[in-house]
């Protein structure tokens, strides 16, 4: 993208066309984020004997404790789950975005470098 194209797109939209971008992935990151702790938070709600952990010995009959000090293994093999999805989600989406970034500067937002120069922004117009 030319000089050109890029002021005369930042003047229509009165911002740069990589601003917009760079807020829908600022956007997905953060919905990433709250999706990553809900997923986290549900994990630890869940009684360990439902995540296949078998029941603490002290613990009495029926008991329905959530992850906790009693299960170590539970809480260290969630943690560790949820930071692996996080990270994989986050290379994901580096790398698919990355390829939305160049494919919406390309075809998207840009003006033909032959175009740019004859384009008369609705500001400029003279009226009668």
């Amino acid at each position: 993208m030319t000089q050109q194209v890029e002021a005369l797109l930042t003047e229509h939209f009165r911002y740069t066309p990589l601003s917009l971008i760079d807020d829908i992935i600022n956007t997905v990151n953060t919905i990433i984020y709250r999706a990553i702790e809900a997923i986290e938070i549900g994990l630890f709600s869940i009684p360990p004997q439902q995540l296949g952990y078998s029941p603490d010995k002290n613990a009495a009959s029926g008991d329905t404790s959530m992850v906790d000090a009693d299960h170590p293994e539970a809480k260290d093999e969630i943690e560790n789950g949820v930071h692996q999805l996080e990270t994989l989600l986050e290379a994901t989406v580096d790398k698919t975005f990355d390829k939305f970034e160049i494919y919406t500067l390309r075809n998207i937002l840009t003006v033909p470098d032959e175009l740019a120069p004859w384009m008369r922004l609705a500001h400029y117009e003279l009226t009668h």
